[in-house]
């Protein structure tokens, strides 16, 4: 069995700038890869289904063991594309990542296991091409391209619209505050919400010079997340109560965010205090190795329609 992990991302900055007719949001978001981490064990056999996956880890409860798991999904897909009948994939995930977080966890593990998937079937004379691997990353879910390049990113459209952004070491206090359905953020979204402010962008050019202000930090879906959610407002204030001269950032959709620290003593400490208050919290780096290759037509990513 090839074991391999699974990184969680961090969305640095996200900003909604527009909703389409079709319903479907556009965003512009800064994010990078995170060594909190699933580990995704696979192995390549002869059997009659496509997968068969084992659960294991402090987050396994909840997490469907079956088709509707994104890690079985992305197996499954991935056999069609190599054409490897007759084989089949046994999965292991240990979970250590929470869910409905705003992490990623289970984006992370489909594209560890298109990644080592792609690896064994290589060695079976079944090789996938790249292209071909983030073209079924795109079709497996909006955050899964991101995850599979991993390192830091640029991302527009539903997450396949990516290009690569030049992000420091930062040593990071991430804490879960609470669940959240990202479905239900963008449809709690206000118009004023929805708004081109170029902060992303400001971002990037800033940690192009090792610099994180702080005011560039966090996510626009706060409010709405909040609205859809009311008990997450209710935590990340508790949260921020903690550390009032460290302010936390929500990721994403949420319900996890993020503190920034001087170093790495200082990211354990703010997870130390975020965890004795009864919040899921650890100290974290950020993960800048490339770890896929990125989409064909990945350019300077800008905005673009996204989940909504």
């Amino acid at each position: 069995m090839l074991v391999v992990p699974a990184y969680a991302k961090v969305n640095l900055a996200l900003e909604v700038t527009g909703r389409r007719p079709d319903g479907w949001h556009d965003v512009a978001t800064a994010l990078c890869t995170v060594d909190w981490h699933d580990l995704a064990g696979v192995h390549l056999c002869r059997r009659s289904g496509p997968a068969a996956l084992r659960l294991s880890g402090p987050f396994a409860e909840g997490v469907p063991p079956g088709e509707d798991n994104l890690a079985v999904r992305a197996a499954a897909l991935l056999l069609r594309i190599a054409g490897a009948t007759g084989f089949g994939f046994e999965l292991w995930l240990s979970k250590q990542v929470p869910a409905a977080a705003g992490l990623g966890g289970g984006s992370a593990d489909a594209a560890a296991v298109l990644r080592a998937g792609s690896t064994l079937l290589a060695a079976q004379g079944a090789a996938v091409a790249p292209e071909e691997l983030t073209a079924a990353a795109a079709e497996l879910g909006s955050d899964v391209p991101a995850v599979l390049a991993g390192g830091g990113l640029l991302a527009g459209g539903r997450g396949e619209r990516l290009a690569p952004l030049r992000v420091p070491t930062l040593h990071l206090a991430i804490a879960v505050a609470g669940a959240s359905v990202t479905a239900a953020a963008y449809a709690a979204l206000t118009d004023e919400e929805r708004r081109a402010t170029g902060r992303v962008a400001r971002l990037a050019a800033a940690l192009e010079e090792d610099e994180v202000p702080a005011a560039l930090l966090g996510s626009a879906l706060e409010a709405a997340a909040c609205r859809a959610a009311p008990g997450l407002a209710d935590s990340l204030a508790r949260l921020r109560a903690l550390t009032p001269q460290t302010p936390w950032h929500l990721t994403g959709s949420g319900g996890a965010a993020f503190a920034v620290a001087a170093g790495a003593a200082e990211a354990a400490s703010l997870a130390a205090s975020a965890r004795n208050a009864g919040f899921p919290a650890r100290a974290c780096r950020t993960v800048a190795t490339r770890l896929g290759p990125l989409p064909p037509r990945a350019g300077r990513a800008a905005e673009g329609p996204s989940r909504g």
